[in-house]
């Protein structure tokens, strides 16, 4: 039983390292746009809204629509925003908003932590495959 959970954990161990690693390629960047103008020129698939409350809201795939930004939320916002419930879509008037958001990924960093999962994942691969014949010769 105690060789099942061994080869268990370095099943989950290699993606949840990748997914660690991966998400710390990028991180937020404010822009210094009109929000409204922020959605429509750059089209980013994601934004994050601070609101002029404090409040932070992360919508994806944003639009712009009478001096809306509608998008998909995620995670908490306030009751007085307007969620259409048929579409599952947020609406926030552009003129609440006191800061917008898009994700920049960093290309060196992305390559950097791919190339360590990936060396990580062989290393892996190859202790399984010794502890294998170690077990299957002996």
């Amino acid at each position: 039983m105690k060789r099942f959970r061994s080869r268990y954990a370095r099943r989950v161990l290699v993606p949840v390292m990748a997914v660690s690693l991966l998400s710390a390629c990028s991180r937020w960047r404010v822009q210094e746009m009109a929000p409204s103008q922020v959605v429509s020129e750059k089209e980013p698939g994601k934004i994050r809204l601070t609101m002029l409350d404090g409040a932070k809201i992360e919508l994806f795939d944003p639009t712009v629509s009478n001096g809306e930004i509608v998008g998909h939320p995620l995670g908490w916002y306030d009751s007085t925003m307007r969620r259409d419930v048929r579409s599952g879509t947020l609406r926030v008037v552009a003129d609440s908003v006191a800061v917008v958001e898009i994700r920049k990924t960093d290309a060196l960093a992305t390559v950097i932590a791919v190339t360590l999962v990936l060396a990580v994942a062989a290393g892996v691969a190859i202790a399984i495959a010794i502890s294998e014949l170690e077990v299957g010769g002996g």
